[in-house]
């Protein structure tokens, strides 16, 4: 039991020595960093993050986030850049090398290269007085009292403290570009707010024979016969041609309800000659919220008087609109 104990309070004490690094972060997010974030707002290539170890993984996870918030970025590790992978740089690019020591070798050798390419160096340390802080064009500097690990040596409070510095690089660049949700979605078209953002009634619908339609003087029973056909809980109405209503399963309970002759009944005789319908290039998700308000399972798609097509809630869930 005590060895429990022992574990719940050194888990605690991590966190506690991380929060504490995080709260000190804060003094180091001032007019220099000002000054980081309008350099990369003008660059007119990409931010390319270099770094070896635990500090190169902080990097790979920054510039993922920056790429996916409106800076266009890449991971470069810094061995790699010996092998090739300089060939990648170009001189209107920005290099942001992460080395907490600032005294990583492999990693100081790629910058005069990095340089003579015409390209400007970030440097992230937490010494001042390091040698990346003085062969960098900038420099960020982020210090951490004490590591969580207790022996001092293994990346943790100041692994946690760079990634979160390069949450506060990605949101503020987000917020200097006026970067929109509709922006997030066209890098993330497979997620759920891209599908939410992007997709439009046009995608999304059932067109041609799929959809279900019925001549107004059809019988009641070839009505029930096209609603089960089609699987969609309705049918439309024409008339030479030209939509002239709409029927649901409701409609045909209430027709049921009201008469003793629903057989003998035609389409035109208890169909709703008003329904809702959208425009091909609405969004999706407004087709969706439009159905939930309005309880109804369907959607016509309109151009004017001319159906173009059907949508169906369920399958506007089922592919997680």
């Amino acid at each position: 039991m005590n060895k429990d104990k022992e574990i719940i309070n050194i888990a605690r004490q991590v966190i506690d020595d991380e929060v504490e690094a995080l709260i000190g972060l804060k003094n180091y997010i001032d007019e220099n960093f000002e000054e980081i974030i309008n350099v990369i707002y003008k660059c007119k290539g990409r931010l390319i993050f270099t770094g070896i170890g635990k500090s190169g993984h902080i990097s790979k996870k920054i510039s993922a986030t920056l790429s996916s918030t409106g800076t266009s970025s890449f991971f470069m590790h810094s061995t790699e850049a010996f092998h090739g992978d300089l060939g990648m740089i170009q001189s209107d690019d920005i290099v942001v090398a992460i080395s907490y020591s600032g005294e990583t070798e492999d990693l100081l050798k790629t910058i005069p290269i990095i340089k003579k390419l015409g390209c400007s160096v970030i440097g992230v340390s937490g010494d001042d007085r390091s040698t990346l802080s003085k062969i960098s064009d900038y420099h960020q500097l982020i210090k951490v009292e004490k590591e969580a690990c207790p022996l001092d040596l293994a990346p943790t409070s100041s692994a946690t403290a760079t990634l979160v510095w390069g949450d506060a690089l990605a949101i503020s660049l987000m917020n200097k570009k006026d970067f929109k949700p509709e922006d997030f979605a066209k890098s993330h078209p497979g997620g759920t707010l891209g599908k939410r953002l992007l997709l439009t009634a046009n995608d999304v619908m059932f067109s041609g024979t799929d959809i279900p339609v019925i001549n107004q003087d059809a019988l009641s029973k070839d009505v029930i016969k096209t609603i089960s056909e089609k699987g969609m809980g309705v049918t439309f109405v024409e008339d030479n041609n030209k939509i002239v209503g709409l029927i649901t399963d409701g409609d045909i309970r209430r027709a049921i309800d009201k008469s003793n002759y629903f057989f003998d009944m035609t389409a035109q005789d208890f169909m709703s000659k008003n329904f809702i319908s959208v425009a091909s290039d609405d969004l999706a998700s407004e087709c969706l919220k439009v159905m939930v308000e309005k309880k109804i399972g369907c959607l016509a798609v309109m151009d004017g008087s001319e159906l173009l097509g059907v949508i169906n809630q369920k399958d506007l869930v089922k592919i997680g609109i």
